[in-house]
Order: C-alpha cells, then structure tokens, then sequence
C-alpha cells in the first residue's frame, strides 16, 4: 500500500483498468476507507428492475483537472439487494458496475443525503473508437473522459478505443507529452448512439453527425476562436482588405476588430458582422485563421452560416511553396438573409499556381494552415457564423 500511496497516477491507471475486479480492500489514494455510513445511499438495479446484487462502486472524492485523474476514491461493494451505503454526501463523481461487469452507470456531482437512498437503473456498458487526425504532432499521448475513470492510449495510426463505458455526457481531453491538457469537446454516448462534437479534430466511429470539428461558434464575443481551446498554436481572427472604405471595423488592430464580433438581432446569439464600401473594381475584403496545421482529409464538408450582399469566396491555404501559397477555393452565391450552407470539399479546386501533387484533397488536406472567407468589390457587408467542418 505504502508504493502505491507516493504513485496516485499508478492507482489511478490500476483502477481505471481493471474496475477491481476482484474484491479487495476498499482504498481511498492507497488507504483503507471506513465503512461507517455518513452519508446516503443507493440501490443499483439491472435493465429488467431486478435488484444488481454484489455491486462494485468506485466514487471519487475529487477530481484532479491538471493531472487528468481522481484524487481519493472509495472502493464500496453492494449487499444482496443492490444497496450501497456512501461514507460521505459529496462525491467528484461515481461509477457503478455489476457484479458481472456487464452493465453500469456514471454520475457526475451526486448528491447522497444522509439516510435516503436513491434508486440507479444501471445499462449495458458500451465502447466506442475513433480517430485523432492530428497523432502524429505529438510523441505520445492518452485521451480520457473528464471526471470517470476511462482513459486510453493513442495508437501510432491515430486511432483510439475505450472500452465498457457507462452511457452518458463526457468531456473528452487529450494529455500529450508534457504540454498542458487539451480539452478535445463533448461525447455523448447512449444506448444506441454515439456522438462527439468540439474544437478537437477528432472523429467518432459511428457517429452520424460527423463529429463536427468547430472552428468558431462566435458566442465569445472576440477574436479568439473556438478552435484554440483545442489547438492553442491557431491565430486569433485576422482581416485584411484592399481598396475598401471600411466602417467596421475601422482598423486591423486588435482593438478595432473585435467590433466586428457582436449580437446578432436576427439571428439570434453572437456573430461576425464587417461593413465596408468598394473604392475599385479591384476591392477585396477578407477574415480566416492560420497557423492551424490540421490534417483534414478525413472532412468531406465546411459548414457555416451566413449573410452578404455579394458571393463569398472560401479557402483552403497551405505552407507557401516556391514564392506561392497552394491553395482551394470555392464559392457561395450573394444571400441577403442569413443562410446554412454546408459546401463539399468536392467542390474546392485548386488555384493555377497550386502544384499537380497537391490538387488532391487526399495531398493537400494533410495540413491545411489556412481557412479564409473573401468577398469582392461591390459587397458592403459580410456576417459569419457557425463555422465547422465535418
């Protein structure tokens, strides 16, 4: 117990591992816990209502959010009816597994008054895979699921698995080498449904929302966007213009350009909304983001809403090559009332100037650095919103 009390990692990984499957001491960080009753109880019973005798519950004191991992847990085995007392009212969270370690459920934050018990409906433990499109940027790395007991290790071919999770709501995070946690966005996995959405680059098996990969929802009101949460080397929103008398924003300082991200009384929440006049035929207006390196070849759409009294012209840009930036374009009709459109990657082509190995999006979409939406002379106002891929 002593060697295991100085690695709470080890316990961590131990426990999350195995579930103990045998039925040993109960361990609180490598201490025995007291079995007296200070706070309510459960009574875990299977899909059919039948009591779940001999239940296993794992209930985390706390939560470790830099390190990725609970901090103390309780190790609490059920009687012959499914009923399992709580040392405590307050919980991180909890997990609880039959004695046949086929059905189970997680609770996040429960709340366990002393003397009254709470029936669960425990479900069918399920897995899930997916795929991490950008593995290869680091060494090693784990995914967990925040606040449980689930973690797994990235495969060399960027492919993941957990295994036996209770249904539920997790925040998926990646912990990569030494840099800080990356927070990758939000599984929901149900008894007959998978789901993941989030600024993390990440696709689900089995999804049939196509694990949205948000660029920007636009609901922080500023430059920054959602994709940093995810991939903190990303640049905020940058414009540029030529030729244009702009009204909003004035200037391309970082002052400046955050009146460009506001309310939106049509629409509803926040969005990104530029005014400005043609001064030439030659006028262009423009907003993206670089330094994304992502490998997208796994996306077959880009996704946003908007609104613009002239086309919209999208990008897909890479590290220039030889003096030139390869790049894909495709392009919107003018629309005076905000519009979802969701345009196939099948439909960007490559520019002239874009070298024969990259006019494949199998080639180019390994590491796409830029994503920018233009409008030309004759336009006086372009609004963005919701912009994902999937």
């Amino acid at each position: 117990m002593t060697a295991l009390a100085s690695h709470p990692l080890r316990i961590f990984l131990v426990l999350s591992a195995g579930l103990l499957a045998s039925c040993g001491n109960d361990i609180v960080a490598g201490k025995t816990t007291t079995t007296t009753n200070g706070g309510g109880g459960v009574v875990a019973l299977a899909p059919d209502g039948s009591p779940s005798p001999g239940c296993i519950v794992l209930a985390a004191r706390s939560w470790d959010a830099v390190g990725g991992k609970p901090a103390s847990v309780d190790t609490l085995h059920g009687d012959s009816a499914g009923f399992v007392a709580f040392p405590q009212e307050d919980y991180a969270f909890f997990e609880i597994r039959s004695r046949t370690r086929d059905l189970g459920t997680w609770v996040k934050r429960p709340t366990l008054h002393d003397g009254i018990r709470q029936t669960i409906l425990l479900d069918t433990l399920r897995s899930f895979r997916g795929r991490w499109a950008d593995r290869s940027s680091i060494a090693r790395g784990r995914l967990f699921l925040d606040s449980s007991f689930q973690s797994t290790q990235l495969g060399v071919d960027d492919s993941f698995a957990f295994e036996k999770v209770p249904t539920g709501t997790y925040l998926l995070s990646v912990d990569a080498d030494a840099q800080p946690l990356r927070p990758m966005g939000s599984v929901l996995l149900g008894s007959r449904e998978v789901r993941f959405t989030g600024s993390g680059n990440v696709i689900v098996a089995g999804d049939t929302t196509g694990s949205p990969l948000w660029i920007d929802d636009f609901e922080s009101e500023s430059l920054t966007p959602s994709i940093r949460r995810s991939f903190p080397q990303a640049s905020r929103w940058y414009m540029w213009w030529t030729q244009m008398t702009m009204s909003n924003p004035t200037g391309t300082d970082a002052t400046s350009l955050s009146r460009a991200f506001g309310p939106d009384s049509v629409r509803g929440g926040k969005t990104f909304h530029a005014r400005f006049a043609s001064a030439s035929p030659d006028a262009w207006v423009a907003v993206g983001i670089t330094d994304l390196e992502l490998n997208l070849t796994s996306r077959t759409q880009l996704c946003f809403g908007y609104r613009a009294d002239s086309l919209i012209k999208i990008q897909f840009q890479r590290d220039s090559l030889d003096g030139f930036r390869p790049t894909l374009s495709a392009s919107v009709p003018s629309s005076r009332q905000w519009r979802d459109v969701c345009v196939p990657i099948a439909d960007f082509t490559p520019d002239a100037q874009t070298t024969d190995s990259l006019k494949t999006w199998a080639a180019f979409g390994r590491r796409v650095l830029v994503i920018e939406f233009q409008t030309p002379a004759g336009g006086t106002y372009l609004e963005l919103d919701d912009v994902r891929l999937r």
